[in-house]
């Protein structure tokens, strides 16, 4: 699993702690401003806003560009879901042309199958991590089922089947590589923080430079970048708090399922 120090924070947690750091940023700008004294003052406040102007812009941009890549990874798991799902109404479909016993072994499997990957994600909600691999490894072994099946059945009629069990074989690696492994590296996160933290110095410094500043404007700006810095970091977790993928998509498969077994 591709993990960094931010998980071992909750949502709520990263966003205070990041809002601190904003916070400390701007304090020892507009300290630092403040200090700054004789005739160049004037000078150095023209050249700071438009240092301010082009870090405040840096800093948007990588927060576009670290949402875009959060947002991207999160949709993919919602589409693999989809995929997921067809393949497994395939599969099922497929059973038809199996002779009992093995029609009705092959639809209670994938059955157990759906069923699964809806437990799976509410114990990804509740943030059971131990439970969560127990469902993982048990889709494994229902794959190797349905493919032994497919092996006992031979001939041509379950070469769609196998074929389909082959998708969700694959699908299964897939989804866990998009859920776990397809993060937003933490050498990515540092720099983001970093230009953060100059960012809101430079802004701090500005004001510091004009011996005055809006406690409201400047902490509405910390506050501001704090919750999205927060909301991309929980759209790119595993375990999200704020964010859910939708399993409609399962919970109406299942229940087909269960209407034809």
């Amino acid at each position: 699993m591709n993990s960094h120090l931010l998980d071992a924070l909750s949502v709520e947690a990263l966003f205070v702690l990041t809002f601190l750091l904003m916070v400390l940023g701007l304090e020892l700008g507009f300290q630092s401003g403040q200090r700054a004294k004789g005739k160049w003052v004037e000078e150095q406040a023209a050249q700071v806003r438009a240092l301010m102007a082009a870090t405040l812009g840096l800093l948007a941009f990588m927060l576009a560009f670290t949402f875009s890549v959060a947002q991207n990874h999160f949709e993919s798991r919602i589409q693999l879901q989809i995929d997921e799902a067809n393949l497994a109404r395939d599969a099922f479909m497929q059973a038809d042309l199996y002779s009992e016993p093995m029609r009705t072994q092959a639809r209670q499997l994938l059955l157990e199958h759906v069923e699964g990957r809806v437990t799976l994600n509410e114990k990804v909600r509740e943030k059971r991590g131990d439970q969560v691999l127990q469902l993982l490894n048990r889709a494994n072994e229902i794959h190797l089922q349905l493919w032994a099946l497919g092996i006992e059945g031979r001939g041509s009629e379950t070469q769609g089947m196998t074929q389909s069990v082959l998708g969700l074989m694959g699908m299964q690696t897939r989804r866990v590589q998009a859920a776990l492994a397809n993060r937003i590296p933490l050498i990515i996160w540092l720099t983001l923080y970093f230009t953060a933290a100059v960012a809101m110095i430079v802004v701090g410094h500005q004001a510091g430079l004009a011996r005055s500043r809006s406690p409201v404007a400047t902490y509405s700006l910390a506050l501001a970048f704090s919750a999205v810095m927060s909301l991309i970091s929980d759209l790119d977790r595993p375990f999200q708090n704020l964010f859910e993928v939708d399993v409609t998509v399962m919970r109406e498969l299942a229940e087909f399922m269960r209407a034809s077994v």
